[in-house]
């Protein structure tokens, strides 16, 4: 039995690692011969690994169809989601030749605020549309919408929700200026190729500073939406106060949108899992504030849907704890209570 690379994004419940994962201090992550669930996965992105060895297998899982039931609503959001797909795209593919790279981004970012889809809608429509073109189109507008549904909720003025907005939607634009097969890569990257991967903050920075004239708070926040409160982070190694709003909220939207809605092979279509991560000691590496606001609003958005828990059991989300996110309370169809504060041997599997 052989062995490949795989990108993080591109894991799935069921696999095996095939070589001992790394942190950037050495220290073993995650053991040769560990078994992947989705819990273990979401630690691989925290944890900033992009690519991991895997065990190859004749039995791996094709994408689950995630296109049955949709509501009229969905529908709807589905259409304005790939048209600001396609709008992306053309403004990645000509950031480096045109100066138009402001009106470009006004276009998107303009649709993404004044949409007429609900939040709710939005999020069943980013769930259900997972993968739609290049990866790093749709990770944008999904981190784009999320940074303006953090932003609001933070009851900022429209200028600074337009600015987080516009700031998740380039975050990563600073990636077109890294070569292809470096940022394709399928094999192990070298120390410079990832260092090289590791630019593209200031890459994205400079770029937005040469072509267009947006605030500091934009362009500062696409150069550190990498750093995190403890100083763990790049470029600069920033800590707290040292780092720009706009980049906290982008930071969170950015591993939300990784954890929660990118992964083409989640099994889970849930959100809990990026509450336990977000609950856990990980969590201090991002802003507090930030990572409150976005978890106590969107948690309210799954009352009332119906799970699957790891008992085996069905029922209905009725109450969710502000303090204990992660671990709702569920009604099954007997009408008796499943507590998940309480039982903590039992997890929300899926979405039904």
């Amino acid at each position: 039995m052989g062995e490949y690379i795989a990108w993080v994004g591109e894991c799935k419940t069921g696999m095996t690692i095939a070589r001992d994962v790394f942190t950037d201090k050495g220290a073993v992550l995650m053991a040769r011969g560990t078994i992947l669930n989705d819990f273990m996965i979401d630690k691989l992105v925290v944890n900033n690994i992009s690519k991991v060895w895997i065990v190859k297998s004749e039995n791996d899982e094709k994408v689950e169809d995630h296109f049955l039931n949709e509501s009229p609503a969905v529908k709807v959001a589905k259409k304005e989601y790939v048209k600001k797909i396609e709008n992306i795209k053309d403004l990645f593919q000509n950031a480096l030749t045109s100066e138009s790279i402001q009106d470009y981004a006004h276009e998107v970012s303009s649709s993404i605020m004044n949409s007429e889809s609900t939040t709710g809608d939005l999020l069943r429509c980013i769930r259900k549309l997972k993968m739609v073109g290049d990866y790093i189109y749709t990770h944008s507008l999904n981190v784009a919408s999320i940074c303006n549904l953090i932003a609001s909720w933070m009851k900022l003025d429209q200028k600074k929700v337009e600015e987080a907005t516009i700031a998740g939607l380039l975050h990563d634009i600073g990636k077109i200026m890294i070569p292809k097969e470096i940022l394709n890569k399928k094999s192990e990257l070298t120390m410079a190729e990832a260092l090289e991967i590791k630019k593209h903050p200031e890459y994205g920075y400079k770029l937005l500073k040469e072509k267009t004239i947006y605030s500091d708070d934009v362009c500062e926040g696409i150069l550190m939406h990498h750093e995190r409160e403890d100083g763990s982070g790049y470029p600069k190694g920033l800590k707290g106060n040292e780092i720009n709003l706009i980049a906290k909220i982008v930071g969170v939207a950015d591993l939300y949108s990784i954890i929660t809605l990118d992964r083409v092979y989640k099994r889970a279509d849930t959100p809990f899992s990026v509450f336990e991560i977000f609950e856990s000691p990980a969590a201090q590496k991002f802003d507090a504030l930030t990572v409150y606001t976005l978890l106590s609003n969107i948690a309210m958005y799954y009352v009332g849907d119906n799970v699957k828990l790891s008992n085996g059991k069905t029922g209905q989300i009725f109450y969710i704890d502000n303090e204990f996110l992660s671990r709702p309370m569920v009604k099954l169809s007997d009408e008796s209570i499943v507590d998940l504060r309480v039982e903590k041997g039992v997890k929300i599997l899926e979405i039904l």
